[in-house]
């Protein structure tokens, strides 16, 4: 009898130790919760995340706003390579920020582009712009002088939060027309993303219609949080007269009036890529975005 009560007993104790030991959730949970590729001993990672904002920011104080150097230069008032444009400092004090586009956003409202402005973080949250960013080649997620990112467009009916935001950990489809657009000059520096300079054209359907944004010379810069989201990052670029014009046809769908308006509202902001006349064609700017991990389908 107590050799047998012995022998159960040994063969408890090897069972439950050989349970802790094959217990996958201890091996993966942190993978899973980044959404994070994760096999044992798999080198470089990758991270899908979905943008989860993306808005356009006026000026916190004058001369005050987020954004990028795009023209790695400081200009002042009047500089004709900038078409007379100044430079604006960042929050934290840094010059030569161009993000010319912040000055207007507080007139957006009057002249009827503060409702499309909304339009694009309604589309976000119902399901028709879900731009992902998918960080490739990741050997550390604090830092890594070399990593890749890919740009891509998703579809689907997100789920959203008690705040209105999208919830994190979502399985989305790659859209049949993702831009894809690889980004190679990347990489992490103190859990800080970096990527830049790169051109995006950004798809949107909003209210039915399907429309490009397209950021020129674009810069990103987001912090890295545990979780494997994104948050305090910018997106910045220059962007065309034309498609800022678009986002006008959208305001003015149900009032033509409106269009005149936006166009003499832009019109002057240029302060990029001037053409032959020495007119600048397009008008820095920059948006604030944040993202929360996501999956693809695997089809």
């Amino acid at each position: 009898m107590v050799r047998r009560h012995s022998s159960i007993f040994l063969l408890l104790v090897v069972v439950g130790w050989a349970c802790t030991s094959m217990n996958p959730m201890e091996d993966t949970l942190d993978g899973a919760e980044l959404g994070i590729d994760t096999v044992e001993e798999q080198g470089p990672q990758t991270l899908l995340v979905v943008l989860d904002t993306f808005m356009f920011q006026a000026e916190q104080e004058p001369g005050v706003v987020i954004g990028f150097n795009l023209d790695d230069r400081i200009s002042e008032e009047g500089d004709p390579d900038t078409c007379g444009k100044a430079d604006q400092i960042s929050p934290d004090g840094e010059p030569g920020i161009d993000n010319q586009l912040a000055k207007v956003v507080p007139l957006f409202e009057l002249f009827g582009v503060g409702a499309v402005l909304n339009y694009v973080q309604n589309a976000i949250e119902g399901g028709g712009f879900l731009l992902m960013l998918e960080i490739q080649d990741v050997d550390d997620f604090s830092n890594d002088d070399s990593v890749r990112i890919v740009l891509r467009a998703g579809y689907g009916t997100p789920l959203l939060g008690t705040d209105g935001r999208l919830l994190a950990g979502q399985t989305f489809h790659l859209h049949d027309d993702s831009p894809d657009v690889v980004i190679e000059n990347a990489y992490i520096e103190d859990s800080f993303l970096r990527a830049g300079p790169f051109e995006a054209t950004i798809p949107f359907v909003i209210l039915g219609m399907s429309y490009e944004l397209t950021f020129h010379e674009a810069q990103i810069r987001a912090r890295l949080t545990d979780e494997g989201w994104l948050e305090d990052g910018v997106m910045g670029g220059g962007v065309s007269y034309q498609d800022l014009y678009a986002i006008g046809e959208v305001a003015a769908a149900d009032d033509a009036s409106v269009l005149p308006a936006i166009e003499g509202l832009f019109q002057g902001m240029g302060d990029l890529a001037q053409d032959a006349n020495g007119d600048c064609q397009q008008v820095s700017t920059a948006v604030s975005i944040s993202a929360v991990n996501a999956f693809f389908y695997t089809d």
